[in-house]
């Protein structure tokens, strides 16, 4: 049996376990290169397994579950045009659960001038993974985003 801080019982005593927490740097950047490298299968990987996944995108829209935040994805990375870059600016990391704020910069095509976006990241540590249980997008210039994105009219 085991308790919530990965300890192990053995014959009713707690000792700890060998377990490695893995390192949520390393679990942003491998986020990071799923979202612009378009690996849908990576970018699967980082979310949550439960019911439950809050995306809310710069319109104020919430997506409310894992497959209707895989299902935006699947059809944004299908477009080979956009780069986005993404820089963490502030970040805290607990026990099991964790919060990155990125501000990233979206471009529809290589040769447009990029729109700025916060998005907040919270990420909670299940099946010894780094996972995302919520995605708060914020754009700084909804109008400016609209028109790149072709969402303006």
């Amino acid at each position: 049996m085991s308790d919530n801080k990965g300890r192990v019982s053995i014959s009713g005593n707690i000792t700890e376990a060998t377990f490695m927490k893995p390192d949520f740097d390393t679990a942003l950047q491998q986020h990071f290169a799923a979202i612009s490298n378009r690996d849908i299968e990576a970018f699967k990987s980082h979310l949550t397994r439960d019911d439950t996944l809050y995306t809310i995108v710069q319109n104020g829209h919430a997506f409310t579950t894992p497959s209707e935040t895989i299902d935006i994805h699947e059809q944004w990375f299908k477009d080979p045009d956009w780069v986005w870059e993404g820089s963490v600016v502030h970040k805290v990391v607990g026990e099991d659960m964790a919060m990155a704020l990125v501000k990233y910069h979206y471009r529809a095509k290589a040769d447009d001038a990029p729109t700025s976006t916060w998005l907040t990241y919270v990420f909670q540590l299940q099946e010894g993974q780094w996972r995302i249980v919520h995605d708060q997008n914020t754009t700084l210039d909804y109008a400016t985003f609209a028109r790149a994105a072709g969402i303006d009219n």
